[in-house]
């Protein structure tokens, strides 16, 4: 699945004249992050140019994955238009961009993302080329979602991997509890992230919920 053009003609125009030497090393770097789920207490892309890392080599799959839980979603929910969106370590707006492309009527979003470098880049992308009235947010998802309101759709992707397993419950409790209709978790398809999105959804269940898709 393709990035939406006004993303990738976004993407283009900051990778433009970054050195390519340079980049590839804080590819292997932020892939090396990932694979290891380090939690060393520094941010994947605390830097402007993990940030481009990241935009260069797995914005891409990162998209296309998300992008197809939402259609799973549409397709198990045709009567689901959400016009509100709560994105908790939203990136550079990964989620946002494919949740405007699913459902354009969506009005507002609030992306809560910690890092500096990534929040600027997802503004930058977004500036002018989603209709979606977008509210960038610094927090941590373990700690900074108190006075956050609830939305229709409340999403974490590619999150619950870099959290302490002993701050999933509370996290998973709070984004059900700020959930007005629908929760979606998106973890690698690795066994790890798939035992994650199993207790996640054994502790959702309990609480009430019904799995949609």
């Amino acid at each position: 699945m393709e990035l939406p053009t006004a993303l990738r003609q976004g993407v283009d125009s900051l990778l433009e004249k970054v050195p390519l030497p340079a980049l590839k090393q804080a590819a292997r770097t932020l892939s090396e992050r990932y694979r290891a789920e380090l939690r060393d207490g520094r941010l994947h892309m605390g830097e402007d140019m993990a940030v481009k890392a990241y935009l260069a080599t797995r914005l891409p799959a990162t998209y296309a994955a998300v992008r197809a839980c939402l259609d799973a979603l549409a397709d198990a929910r045709p009567d689901f238009q959400p016009k509100s969106l709560l994105d908790i370590g939203a990136g550079p707006g990964t989620m946002l961009w494919a949740t405007a492309d699913t459902w354009p009527e969506l009005e507002r979003a609030v992306l809560v993302e910690a890092s500096a470098a990534v929040r600027k880049v997802g503004q930058s992308l977004a500036a002018g080329a989603i209709a979606a009235r977008a509210s960038w947010v610094a927090g941590d998802a373990t700690i900074d979602l108190d006075g956050l309101d609830p939305a229709d759709l409340i999403s974490v992707a590619y999150v619950l991997d870099e959290i302490a397993p002993a701050s999933l419950p509370k996290l998973v409790d709070r984004l059900w509890r700020l959930t007005a209709d629908t929760l979606l978790i998106v973890e690698p398809g690795t066994p790890a992230g798939w035992q994650r999105i199993l207790a996640a959804r054994r502790q959702l269940i309990e609480a009430g919920a019904h799995v949609s898709a």
